[in-house]
Formats: structure tokens, sequence, C-alpha cells
């Protein structure tokens, strides 16, 4: 038995997601309306007696990509999951057989609405890349680190590396604090410095969110998000973005002036965040990981968390062969320009 759960549905969504423990925010419909902006949020949920999965993942246009306007003779969608983690879950570790039978329940569907492609960024932490390992093909493309908030104070401490300590003891001998809000009250100051550092790193435009994106997040996800600033002379010179359920905390934006580099304050930051989770009753700290595994970016976050290294993998499935056929062959030039390995491969 399946049933499609529509953005309009909020309760029947909610109610969905509440039967499998230990989900993320990423789950949450409010999340993933924040994702949609080309296409719309859509759940699948799937049952065999008392085995459960949900699946919640972003429907999008392909006639609306340049290039395909009016060369496509009908609609055609493809799926992924939002920005982060998700995957299809089940509410106990299913057999074999469900698995087999919900993913030639799901082909059907999706064959059925023109959706000629999945692309799914799996949860490290749920580890859920596991179970389909027959029905998709499935890179390892990083390593994410994380925290262990349900350590104790002592335990937390011992694990960062040595040099991460000495900066953020460095940190509070400069006098810097350290200020977490639940309301974007310093937003202004969060949007200068996270865009400078965006310049600094000279990252592409999708770095970039319309002001309507964070006006989206601070109302619909209000209670699961916090601003985190460090403060040196009563200025913000360090400054993150960060996103929450009862369970899992993410780094999600951020950035740090450059000329206070030298007083450590994104170290005093996380590890004042990582203290404000723990009181929360939260369990784990996602960091995320490098460009590159073992990348001044991934030595970095892994400062704070030498045992603390997840798998990171997604998942990749043609639902239409024919179809992306036709698609790449209208895009040769493109495919030249772009390489080969980007999935799916009409949206180089």
């Amino acid at each position: 038995m399946f049933e499609v759960i529509s953005p309009s549905q909020t309760n029947r969504w909610l109610e969905a997601i509440k039967r499998i423990d230990g989900l993320d925010l990423h789950y949450r419909l409010e999340y993933c309306r924040l994702w949609a902006d080309d296409g719309w949020p859509e759940m699948f949920v799937y049952q065999e007696g008392n085995d459960y999965l949900v699946y919640p993942y972003i429907i999008r246009s392909i006639n609306q990509i340049p290039g395909f306007k009016d060369k496509l003779s009908e609609e055609l969608y493809d799926i992924t999951t939002p920005y982060g983690f998700g995957g299809p879950i089940t509410s106990q570790e299913a057999g074999i057989k469900f698995r087999e039978n919900f993913y030639q329940c799901f082909s059907r569907y999706c064959y059925e609405k023109n959706i000629i492609s999945e692309f799914i960024r799996f949860h490290p932490l749920l580890e859920n890349h596991r179970l389909w390992e027959e029905q998709l093909t499935l890179t390892q493309v990083s390593s994410n680190v994380y925290v262990d908030l349900t350590c104790s104070p002592e335990e937390l401490w011992a694990n960062y590396d040595y040099s991460n300590r000495k900066n953020i003891k460095k940190a509070y001998k400069e006098g810097l604090k350290v200020l977490i809000e639940e309301e974007p009250f310093h937003f202004q100051e969060f949007l200068a410095i996270y865009h400078h550092t965006m310049d600094r790193n000279k990252a592409s435009g999708s770095y970039y969110f319309p002001q309507e994106f964070y006006e989206q997040l601070h109302c619909d996800l209000k209670g699961c998000f916090i601003y985190a600033h460090t403060i040196k002379d009563g200025k913000i010179i360090s400054t993150e973005l960060l996103v929450f359920n009862e369970r899992y905390i993410h780094s999600f934006l951020g950035g740090t002036l450059l000329e206070y580099f030298s007083c450590r304050p994104n170290n005093i930051l996380k590890h004042e965040i990582i203290e404000w989770a723990r009181s929360k009753g939260i369990k784990y700290f996602l960091l995320g990981g490098g460009y590159a595994d073992e990348d001044g970016i991934f030595r970095y976050k892994r400062s704070f968390s030498r045992n603390g290294v997840k798998d990171f993998y997604v998942g990749k499935k043609v639902h239409n062969e024919e179809a992306v056929k036709r698609l790449e062959q209208l895009m040769i030039f493109e495919k030249r320009m772009h390489g080969e390995n980007y999935f799916p491969p009409y949206r180089r």
C-alpha cells in the first residue's frame, strides 16, 4: 500500500514522519519547502504490515531548464532530496523483500508521472544508504564530521585536537564572547559577514540566497534555528546560522571577518554552540565536511571530534532511460563543456 502526501496535507505529513523515531529536521515539510523554488515537495509513504517507509523529495520541472523550453513535446520531471540529508527510511530494519517491493512500486509511480531520474543525499548518521545498495547506484562523495553530544564534558574536551583546545583558550583570553539567539536580532550583521566570506572565497552564485529565503526560514522554522555570534569589543566578528530539532543540530551558513582570524573567533563559536546544544538535550552536532577529504576545512572541523567521521553517500537512479538519452542528445555541446560526471546529466 502506498500514499503520496502533497504539501497541502500539512498534518498528514507530520503524522507520517512521527511514526519513525530519530528523523532529522530535513524530513519536515517546512524544511523541504525551503528548497522547492523550482518545484514542489512531496512525500511517498509505503507500508506492508508493520513495515513502514517515508521518503520526502522535491519534484522539479525539466521543461523549465534553459535550453529545453519549447523543445519537449511532454512535461518531464525529476526528483531530488532537499539540501542536506534525507532519502527513504523505514520504521525498522525492513527486509529485502519489503525494500524490493517498495522500489518496484515507486519506480512504477515515477514512470507514470514522467519522473525520469532520482538523486538522493543520504543521512550519514542514519546510514540509510545501506538499505538501497541493490536498487540504486551509490557513491561515497565525501566524509562528514559530527560531535556526539551525549558524551560527558570531559570526554568532549578530550576529543578536541590539542591545537583546537589551545585556540579556544586563546579566544577566551582575548576577551571574546559568544551570543546565541533564537531570533534574527542581528541578521544584517550576519548577512554582511556571510557575504564578505563568500566574496573572499569566490563562491558561486548558488551560495547567495535571496532575502525571501531567510524570511521563509525565520517564519516556517521558528524554534528550529539559531544565530550564534562571536563578539569582540562590542562588534560581531564571526557568525553562524544553524538549524536543529530535538536530536540533531547542523552548521548551515556562516563566516568570519578576515582581520580577526588570529583571535580564533570560530573556534570559540563552535565550542559554545556545542555547550548550548548539550544544554538542550540535542544528541548530535553535524559540522559537515570540506571541499575534499583532508583539506583545510575538513581538518578544522575534525579538530572538534577526532573520532566523529562518517561517510556521506549519494544515490542515483534513472527511471526512464529513453527520456534521459533524448535530453542528452539535445545538449551534446553542453556535455562537452561541462564534463561527464554530473547527475542528472541533462542538468549540467
